[in-house]
């Protein structure tokens, strides 16, 4: 077995030839990156517009990112609401989360509208915490939320949770106190030390298999408007005032608009003949992390679910250099499997440790798995899941794949201010596939003329924040020296 191989790929079929770019073309919309960003773009473009798109991808579809994530379904961001409302103002954050939860509604009408048989499963998902001072952050978001008029998650905590009298009086009516039996049922643990819970909704699906079935769908339902080219990398964005020239190895495309759905790393410039320079901004726009995950199979008597689990104090959280960074957690997610044919299980993937890389050019697909890493996630197993396997674990996959963080850990969507010919729509920042629906629908509005109101998707929004996270580790540093 390879030891990089994820289930999801495993699992995926294709009937489809590799088409390649075989001539100089024209488009109305070139989209780089056929992962779960493009394709979604590509769906609302074609949907909603009359434009003609030609989605380019330089290896093959959802065999990136998509195919080597976790799979799991949330709303979340990978910063606290507050962190948001005290940078971008309590409007901006909230429309920007009611837009993440709608993406719900976006995946449930694609599903009715392209007839998906993809199996999705959607449900009730648990964050653990085992400190008091972390559900503080969580009930000051829940406040902010109430006071947006946002639908807020249920908390749960222990009535024997040492630390109770720290809560502030004003979240009184923001949680209940339960039996700690209770929490450890929600998080289907034995592991005392988690004495606290938030639900919230959450989901499993392959996206790998999703994307591949849309992209079926796209070429049979809109044949005089789609083409999709695999095997075809870009190296060369050339933008113009009113248009875009993409080239590839033999070939080049010429579009009116060219969006960057990709992960951030691809080894391509971008040169703006119509403006200041983008390409040194673009490729200091993504960060990168190897996140590593690995499943196991058992018997299929469990429904599906997916959990998280912060052991970490708000002093630990607050500590790290990065002010946009938290410190790691570990997620789990359940479903059924279909390993061969006719053969079912529930499929546990585990996925939490990661490796930040200052240099992307860093990251191999075929690298052996990390030793630490699995080390890690049987040693979670073993401590926290109920139903963990004794003695060594059989992890049927081991994966690892390229998530991409901006410098704010939002999500970039929009037009390039410096060459509206450029696009985006990339930046998973570890909880890629709402963002992602979002982000395409944003897209479509914005390729077929509607006229925005501002958000924290925007470009500039994420330079601006990009700045103030300069600031903010020039000011660490400070401290640090001065102590």
């Amino acid at each position: 077995m390879n030891p990089t191989n994820s289930p999801w790929l495993h699992q995926l079929e294709r009937t489809r030839p590799v088409d390649t770019l075989k001539d100089d073309i024209a488009v109305d919309i070139a989209i780089v990156g056929a992962g779960i960003a493009g394709v979604m773009t590509s769906y609302f473009i074609l949907r909603d517009t009359k434009k003609q798109v030609l989605l380019i991808e330089g290896g093959r579809v959802a065999h990136g990112a998509t195919g080597h994530n976790a799979g799991q379904i949330v709303s979340d961001f990978e910063r606290e609401f507050y962190s948001l409302v005290e940078e971008y103002g309590l409007s901006l954050a909230a429309d920007a989360e009611n837009s993440v939860r709608g993406a719900w509604i976006l995946l449930e009408q694609i599903f009715a509208e392209a007839k998906l048989s993809t199996p999705m499963s959607s449900f009730m998902g648990y964050n653990g915490f085992t400190h008091v001072d972390r559900i503080v952050d969580e009930l000051k978001n829940n406040a902010l939320r109430l006071e947006a008029g946002i639908q807020i998650s249920p908390i749960y905590i222990s009535d024997t949770a040492p630390g109770l009298d720290e809560i502030p009086k004003d979240y009184k009516n923001l949680y209940n106190l339960v039996p700690h039996a209770d929490i450890l049922s929600l998080l289907e643990t034995h592991d005392v030390q988690y004495i606290a819970v938030i639900s919230e909704k959450k989901g499993c699906v392959n996206s790998a298999m999703l994307v591949e079935e849309i992209v079926g769908y796209l070429l049979a339902t809109y044949k005089d408007r789609f083409m999709l080219c695999e095997e075809t990398h870009i190296h060369e964005v050339t933008l113009e005032r009113d248009l875009a020239l993409l080239k590839a190895k033999e070939h080049s495309v010429t579009a009116d608009k060219v969006i960057l759905c990709t992960n951030g790393f691809e080894k391509f410039s971008i040169n703006n003949n119509a403006g200041a320079d983008i390409d040194v901004k673009f490729h200091h726009m993504v960060r990168g992390k190897i996140g590593y995950m690995a499943g196991l199979l058992e018997e299929l008597k469990h429904p599906p679910v997916a959990l998280s689990f912060y052991d970490q104090t708000a002093e630990d959280v607050e500590s790290v250099v990065d002010p946009y960074d938290q410190k790691p957690y570990i997620y789990m997610t359940r479903r059924p499997y279909e390993l061969e044919k006719n053969e079912k299980h529930n499929l546990v993937c585990v996925g939490g440790p990661d490796v930040s890389l200052d240099d992307t050019g860093q990251y191999i697909k075929e690298a052996e798995y990390s030793k630490e890493a699995i080390a890690e996630i049987e040693g979670f197993l073993h401590k926290t899941y109920q139903n963990s396997p004794k003695g060594d674990i059989d992890f049927r996959f081991k994966w690892h794949g390229l998530m991409g963080y901006t410098p704010t850990s939002i999500r970039v969507v929009g037009e390039e201010p410096k060459n509206r010919v450029l696009m985006y729509n990339l930046g998973c920042n570890g909880v890629g596939i709402l963002t992602s629906i979002y982000g395409g629908k944003r897209i479509s509005e914005i390729v077929g003329g509607t006229k925005l109101a501002p958000s924290l998707f925007d470009p500039r929004a994420v330079y601006k924040g990009s700045k103030t996270l300069s600031r903010k580790k020039r000011i660490h540093r400070l401290v640090a020296q001065k102590l």
